[in-house]
Parts: structure tokens; sequence; C-alpha cells
């Protein structure tokens, strides 16, 4: 039988109280402050699973390169204090920034350079602004740190290339039917596809759901990049998924070696399932916009649809449910214009007229 949590152990601490901890190899160990099953040692748990491995060579840093900016921002509290979905996202650029360029000093980043990353990085405008974000971090603490000088913000002379795209496709129902007829129920590809449809969640929190996550019919988690509490009623196409299977032990989604999906492997299962339905420019975060798409086509509120998505803002809520509308109301909005142009030349005649009258 598949252990629920792998790589979870139980210990005697040195007071001989039963504790569980978490040890896999690459990985920082972690000792789990919530008892074991409980809803505050699944979330622990899934951090752990979403952290990055441990980077070797850490300890040769060089003293005011950007590696050792890095580090230091990794020990901070605005890294420290930031939901671990949000922390493996941001560790991911950070990364990818200090292959290229962790021995550089910091200081040498000057507004000149930082707009030339810019430049480089215009066919992807959103990882460039993310990337800017996070320099403006790692200058925080440098200047901290007396590792560049006080005062010294290249950051705010430079400005990201401008984003055209609307984010992730929004799938059609022409595109959901033909992912739903390739894969058929009792498939992983399929319960995954249902879970993010009719459960309107991240793909960070479905691939990391449990059994106890949809105990009772529901729903119920806090979403990992927000925290924000949802609590959705599971809908008959979702429980027909869920019957159908395959159901994994630690959660309800697992690899093929019995354990949770990395973002990477849950991206790509679902990605070569899109491409065997026909459908290569869908991707899996397009179905959170499509079930937000339901939910305002089918007359929801505002605040309906935001309960089940679990967005926080209107703004965000409403870039992913679209506004195909934009005609009708444009049509509506023109037909009262129109009609009080012809009220207005109606009055002005009925004036004439009357002036005329008089006059004869």
């Amino acid at each position: 039988m598949k252990k629920r949590y792998p790589w979870a152990t139980p210990y005697r601490d040195r007071h001989g109280k039963p504790r569980w901890r978490f040890r896999r190899k690459g990985y920082a160990p972690h000792s789990f402050k919530a008892p074991y099953g409980t809803k505050d040692f699944e979330r622990e748990y899934a951090a752990c699973l979403s952290a990055e491995p441990i980077q070797i060579g850490a300890s040769r840093i060089i003293a005011g390169s950007v590696a050792d900016v890095i580090s230091r921002y990794y020990s901070d509290n605005a890294f420290l204090d930031l939901k671990p979905a949000t922390q493996t996202v941001y560790r991911g650029v950070l990364e990818r920034f200090r292959a290229n360029f962790g021995k550089d000093p910091m200081r040498r980043f000057d507004a000149e350079r930082i707009a030339r990353l810019m430049n480089a990085m215009r066919h992807k405008p959103h990882a460039a602004a993310r990337l800017r974000k996070l320099l403006t971090q790692l200058f925080i603490i440098a200047r901290r740190a007396k590792i560049v000088p006080q005062g010294f913000d290249p950051v705010k002379d430079t400005k990201p290339p401008r984003a055209v795209s609307d984010g992730y496709h929004r799938w059609s129902e022409d595109e959901l039917a033909a992912f739903e007829a390739k894969h058929a129920l009792g498939t992983k590809p399929r319960l995954a596809f249902a879970l993010l449809l009719y459960g309107a969640q991240r793909s960070g929190d479905v691939r990391l759901m449990t059994h106890e996550t949809i105990e009772g019919g529901r729903i119920r988690l806090d979403q990992s990049k927000t925290s924000n509490a949802v609590d959705v009623l599971v809908v008959e196409p979702l429980q027909e998924a869920l019957d159908a299977g395959p159901l994994g032990e630690a959660t309800l989604l697992e690899s093929n070696r019995g354990e949770p999906f990395t973002p990477k492997g849950f991206y790509n299962l679902m990605k070569r399932a899109c491409i065997q339905a026909g459908l290569s420019h869908c991707s899996p975060h397009g179905l959170r916009k499509s079930a937000a798409r339901r939910c305002r086509e089918a007359g929801c509120t505002p605040d309906e649809g935001m309960a089940i998505t679990g967005h926080k803002t209107l703004k965000e809520y409403l870039r992913y449910a679209g506004d195909s509308d934009r005609g009708v109301r444009a049509d509506a909005g023109m037909a009262k214009v129109m009609a009080n142009r012809d009220r207005k030349l109606a009055k002005a005649r009925a004036q004439t007229a009357e002036l005329e009258a008089e006059n004869a």
C-alpha cells in the first residue's frame, strides 16, 4: 500500500513526544508543527512539496555578488512572509537570474544594464515585469547591507515591456467538448480536467488536493497563492470524474510513481493531453478562465463568481471571466444616444412649428 504522505516519517523529539518530519533527498528537512493528518498538517506538507531543491555550492558565494544578495533575500522577512506558492514562483525567477549573473557584482546592474535586460525580454513581458519587481526587492536588500550606495535605485529609471497578451487562452465550449471526447472518464487527464474546470481552482491547488479536501461533497481549501478560503459544491460532472478515478493515496492526482505531481509534471500531463485532443494552443490554467466565463454567461453576480474562483479583486475576476457582451452593451448605449437625439430634434421641430404658427 502506498504511503499517504511520501517523505513524511514519524519520530520522537527529545521530550519523547511523537512528531512527524519531512525528509526528501536534495530538499530541506521540515518538522511538522501541526498534528498528523490535520488540515494544517496538509498545508505544511504542500509547502514542503512546493519548495525548491537546495542549491549546491551556496557556501561559495562571492560577497557583494548577485548570488549573495539573492541568498540574503531568501532569509529576509520580505520573502519569508510570502505564501509558499509565491515563494516557489519567485525562486524560479531568481535562480534563473542567478544562473546567468550570480557572480557579477550587484553594483554593476545600473539602469542601462537593466533596461537592456528588459529589452531582451520583450517577447516575455510578464516575465520581464516579474523580474523587474524582484530586482527592486534585491536592491532594497543590497542598500541595507551596504553592498550598493544608499539611494542607488536603478530600477526606477527603467520600464518593463508592455504586455499586449490577455494571458492564458480561455477555452471555448467546443474545445472543452473536444477534450472530453478524447479523454474518457477513468483517465488521469480527464480527472485533472474536471477538477480544474468544475472546481475552478488553480493548478497549484488542484495537483495537491487530498481526499479530505473534497469531504462532504464540497471542495474546501485555503488557496495556496492568496490564502483565500473557498467552499465550492462538487457538481455532478466532477463527481462522475471522481467516481471514475483513478484517485491517488496521498493526493487525488498522483504521478506514475505514486507521488504528488510537481508543477512541471502536472503541466506536462495536461499539455500532452491537450495536444492529443488537437488543442495544442490550450493549457490547464485556461480552464479556470473558462470556469469564470461560465459563471458570467450564467448570469452570476461578480460576488457569486468570485466565491467560486476565489479571486480577491473584481478586476482580476473580470479579466478571467471575459467580456464578450461589449457589443450588446454598446448597442444598448447607442440606442439611448439616438433616442435622445430624436427627442431633441422632435422638440426643435415642435418649437419651430409653434413660432411659425404665431407669426402666421
